[in-house]
């Protein structure tokens, strides 16, 4: 089991007004301002993450920050990830998750060969089709209904996929259009994953992907999904892939401790409690290693912990995986 966590691009996971709510990306619970949308402040976290042994850095995709709003400052994902990967030495650098629309397939590809070789090799390329509409609007991008979305990124995997291993490309479908396409100096073996729970997103994971980002869901729906992809997989004539899934984390002395401060960021709304229990991880330091192992043994490869605030949290993070 590895561990990965978010880094802090949005200012922190906590709306600034309003009630909790869910996203795509997440739960989000009302709360102060606690940490700064800052490179500064998101390279102290990335360093001290690595420091502290975690596995991985996954950085969000949003030109418009989805959490506090988008009048608040949030940082882009492609130029932060080619500074992170610069800064560190050894984790992995992965997004979660890059939105097809933003970069032509081509020229992401190009990109992702860069930073494969800035990084040395700590580049996963995860991506999905993309939710928050508002984002497209404001920078000109056609936005399409889901499961065209989802065609759309089908395509794009295609293409990346293919630059990074053939000469002469050319491609020609319903969205993009490649003419003898060429990419040098081609990168070593790059995984892709995909994000997504829909049908459209579970079949595409199952023909294109070499891993796959869920949401947040209990142990037991985690077991399921990756049963459920299995079976697909062995329909697809392919092999295992990668699992992951995010988690909003709590950890505190005791598991009293942990739910108190869960309560003081929730507001003690009993909806959002429940759903935080069963998707999240709550409680003391071995409490948290033992449902983590539980995710492993459901099948999860990867757990993407959600902190608040990041940096602060990562010393009850260090606790967590003297126990893994």
């Amino acid at each position: 089991m590895k561990i990965g966590i978010y880094l802090p691009v949005y200012g922190g996971w906590l709306p600034e007004k309003g009630s909790a709510k869910a996203s795509s990306d997440g739960f989000y619970f009302e709360g102060e301002n606690e940490e700064e949308p800052r490179y500064s402040y998101v390279k102290r976290v990335a360093l001290k993450a690595e420091k502290t042994g975690v596995h991985s850095l996954w950085i969000p995709d949003h030109m418009l920050n989805p959490i506090k709003g988008e009048m608040k400052p949030s940082l882009e994902a492609w130029t932060l990830a080619v500074a992170i990967a610069e800064a560190t030495e050894k984790a992995i650098i992965a997004h979660t998750t890059l939105c097809e629309a933003f970069r032509p397939p081509a020229v992401l590809a190009k990109m992702a060969s860069t930073l494969y070789e800035i990084s040395n090799g700590r580049f996963w390329l995860s991506i999905g089709a993309g939710w928050y509409k508002r984002e497209y609007e404001a920078y000109g991008l056609p936005f399409y209904e889901h499961d065209e979305r989802v065609r759309k990124a089908e395509e794009a995997i295609e293409i990346i996929r293919r630059l990074w291993k053939e000469n002469d490309v050319f491609f020609e479908g319903k969205y993009y259009k490649i003419k003898k396409g060429i990419l040098e100096p081609k990168p070593g073996y790059i995984p892709i994953w995909y994000a997504g729970v829909s049908e459209a997103s579970r079949n595409l994971v199952a023909r294109k992907a070499d891993g796959w980002l869920m949401r947040g869901c209990s142990v037991e729906e985690a077991r399921r999904n990756v049963e459920d992809m299995e079976e697909r997989l062995k329909e697809a004539g392919r092999d295992r892939i990668r699992f992951a899934i995010p988690a909003l984390t709590f950890i505190r002395e005791s598991d009293r401790e942990a739910r108190e401060y869960m309560m003081k960021v929730t507001g003690g709304r009993k909806d959002v409690l429940d759903r935080t229990l069963d998707t999240g991880l709550v409680g003391s330091p071995e409490k948290v290693a033992e449902k983590i192992e539980n995710f492993g043994d459901a099948g999860i490869d990867v757990v993407v912990l959600q902190l608040t605030p990041t940096l602060k949290e990562l010393e009850n993070v260090e606790l967590l995986l003297d126990l893994l």
